[in-house]
């Protein structure tokens, strides 16, 4: 393995570790252990990868969970607040309005001006003829991340190298579940900095032969699924329909939790990207 593949392979642990852990903080030496770098040194480097400190990228992560939060449940900000890592409304409020322009109470006040200007709700055929509501079993996955506009090339790319490390570790792509975890909402966060995980369900008895090579376990949890029959390119359309209608008329509440997409046709399956299908999982709160 080359230098810069080692550098990004530590750092994605590393964003990994801050996601999980952000709500109840983190420790230097803890990221020391997680990174195998000094933290002067990794501070360096994330900054230079990322664009921002590891100290502003865990305010930003918060923050953006809160803002999820506050769009898409109807928690009380207090609640929020201590959810996402912070003492008192006091505290989540001067660190949103400086992220956001305002405050948390008027940023949930502007909810179906937010998700009007990001979704189409204007489209009159916005209904769902089969939402299934579906709870997911623990899942063992062979995964690989990147980061970046959700529409990039970024993520064909890391699916053709996930692929290839899959068939040297004897994974059967044809055959294993093949999903993504959509880490990010676009309406919260800039394009650039979404992130993304393609991930391949393996066997709990698998064993990895490379440790370069990642596996994580995903959580049980509940979810409203929704299908996607076309092309990944028109896949907004249907997220149009999530947002600017099911959210509004169901009794459902959205968590905090990553959306993730299972790709249950795809091109091992046909040569004609319109007969894809997409089942996208819509994160629930228990």
């Amino acid at each position: 393995m080359n230098k810069t593949q080692f550098y990004t392979d530590q750092l994605q642990q590393v964003i990994a570790y801050l996601r999980n852990a952000s709500n109840e903080g983190v420790t230097i030496e803890e990221l020391e252990c997680v990174s195998n770098f000094s933290y002067r040194n990794l501070q360096r480097i994330f900054k230079a990868r990322y664009h921002e400190s590891i100290g502003a990228y865990l305010t930003r992560i918060k923050i953006e969970k809160a803002a999820k939060l506050l769009l898409f449940s109807k928690e009380a900000i207090k609640n929020i607040a201590f959810q996402v890592g912070y003492s008192d409304v006091q505290a989540l409020s001067k660190a949103f309005k400086k992220q956001f322009g305002i405050s948390p109470s008027r940023y949930r006040k502007q909810k179906n001006e937010l998700l009007s200007i990001k979704f189409n709700t204007n489209d009159t055929d916005m209904s769902f003829h089969h939402v299934r509501i579906e709870s997911l079993n623990t899942k063992r996955v062979f995964y690989k991340s990147c980061k970046g506009d959700y529409f990039s090339d970024k993520i064909d790319t890391i699916w053709s190298e996930l692929e290839q490390e899959a068939i040297i570790q004897e994974i059967d792509i044809n055959k294993a579940e093949s999903f993504g975890i959509i880490w990010d909402e676009p309406i919260i966060t800039e394009s650039i900095k979404c992130n993304y995980d393609a991930c391949l369900v393996i066997p709990e008895t698998k064993k990895i032969k490379r440790k370069n090579f990642k596996v994580k376990t995903i959580s049980p949890n509940k979810y409203a699924v929704f299908v996607h029959i076309g092309s990944y390119k028109t896949i907004d359309k249907t997220y149009d329909k999530i947002f600017g209608q099911w959210l509004f008329n169901t009794e459902y509440e959205i968590s905090e939790e990553p959306f993730l997409e299972f790709y249950r046709e795809h091109q091992y399956h046909t040569d004609n990207p319109e007969e894809y299908k997409t089942e996208i999982y819509v994160p629930l709160k228990q």
